[in-house]
């Protein structure tokens, strides 16, 4: 009888240990499936999506393509002597669909720049969802344990008649609102790690436990706007697609007046898509500019406010930890502690969103890619 009666505290105290484990930690040991859990920092996985991610393929399959198709229309226009080419169809085929193809290569190529770029970009930002995702459920979970605290109290006082039963009543929604905002994170946080493993091609499932942290250096004098400006002005595919769609007008106008002149319809079509390339190039370089400098007046924008917000979280920590006292003490309500407690998780959340935003926007400094 003694021997049950061990074996079924060890057992009883094993569970206990278990739901502690589950309530106050996320477990990196295993996964729900038992899988172990992976170390990972941000440049392995950077490079796992290098190595995993079937848009760096198809992007590769797609400047094969390409090229094949540029070889192909450079030997058709090869095969025809200029002074044989007598039509505007001809001209076309001589001197047109080189140059169409050619530009085709050159974007597919720039493309592909474009594309490990902007892979190594949606990496980061799907490692600072976890990151976020971890620092969110880490909030949740320190609301929750405040107000069981809060509950322990009131229970405590309504048991020598210094509290109404109101008071661990209230007390008593907010522990259940917690635990369902705890739930809540979970979920955004689990969902934040299989995003992540898409991306970089692991099996969905696996655990994760990530190494880096959100990077607070500031940009400070790092980034030169200028020299940023004038660098995206050369790569921003979409200028570049307006400027090379202006060199094929310009092929195109030039073969129209070879064989028409005005009144035609391939001559007036072929001047109209000429100056609409121009227009074109003007409105991708202007909305460069435009979006770099607002990222860039954002990003120190967001310097400010993480001083700011640093300083508003140490004073609701305080003042959470003041109320909490004075209401063991009687000397405020259960209101007030509350409101105390959901104050410390806004300032907590609203700078953990903040970082957050800021290390997104040096992302687009870092891979130059900014969006109007």
């Amino acid at each position: 009888m003694l021997k049950r009666l061990f074996t079924k505290k060890l057992f009883l105290g094993f569970l206990v240990s278990l739901l502690m484990l589950s309530a106050f930690g996320i477990n990196y040991a295993v996964g729900v499936d038992g899988a172990e859990v992976k170390n990972l920092s941000l440049e392995e996985a950077i490079e796992l999506a290098m190595n995993n991610n079937p848009d760096m393929e198809i992007q590769d399959l797609a400047v094969q393509k390409a090229q094949i198709e540029y070889d192909s229309a450079k030997r058709t226009a090869k095969k025809l002597d200029e002074e044989y080419v007598n039509t505007y169809e001809f001209g076309l085929v001589k001197w047109v669909n080189p140059k169409s193809k050619e530009v085709a290569l050159i974007l597919a190529e720039k493309t592909q720049d474009v594309t490990e770029k902007s892979l190594k970009m949606a990496v980061e930002q799907a490692y600072y969802d976890i990151l976020k995702a971890e620092k969110g459920l880490e909030i949740k979970r320190a609301g929750l344990k405040y107000f069981q605290d809060q509950l322990k109290i009131a229970e405590t006082a309504y048991k020598v008649g210094t509290k109404a039963k109101l008071d661990v009543t209230a007390a008593e929604s907010a522990v259940a609102g917690y635990q369902a905002a705890v739930t809540g994170a979970e979920n955004t946080y689990r969902t934040s790690v299989l995003e992540l493993n898409r991306i970089i091609g692991l099996d969905l499932d696996t655990p994760l436990k990530l190494t880096s942290e959100f990077a607070l250096e500031k940009a400070g004098d790092s980034i030169n706007l200028e020299e940023t400006i004038n660098q995206a002005l050369e790569d921003n595919i979409g200028i570049l697609s307006a400027r090379k769609t202006l060199e094929v007008s310009q092929v195109m106008y030039d073969v129209a007046k070879k064989f028409y002149g005005p009144g035609v319809t391939a001559y007036e079509t072929a001047e109209i898509d000429q100056m609409s390339a121009e227009a074109s190039v003007r409105k991708e370089e202007v909305d460069t500019r435009a979006s770099i400098r607002k990222s860039y007046l954002t990003l120190f924008s967001l310097e400010k406010m993480i001083d700011w917000q640093t300083k508003e979280v140490e004073k609701a920590k305080e003042n959470a930890r003041v109320f909490m006292l004075k209401y063991e003490a009687g000397l405020a309500t259960g209101l007030d502690t509350r409101n105390a407690a959901i104050d410390l998780e806004t300032a907590e959340q609203n700078l953990s969103n903040t970082i957050y935003d800021y290390n997104l926007i040096k992302s687009q400094f870092k891979y130059q890619l900014f969006t109007s």
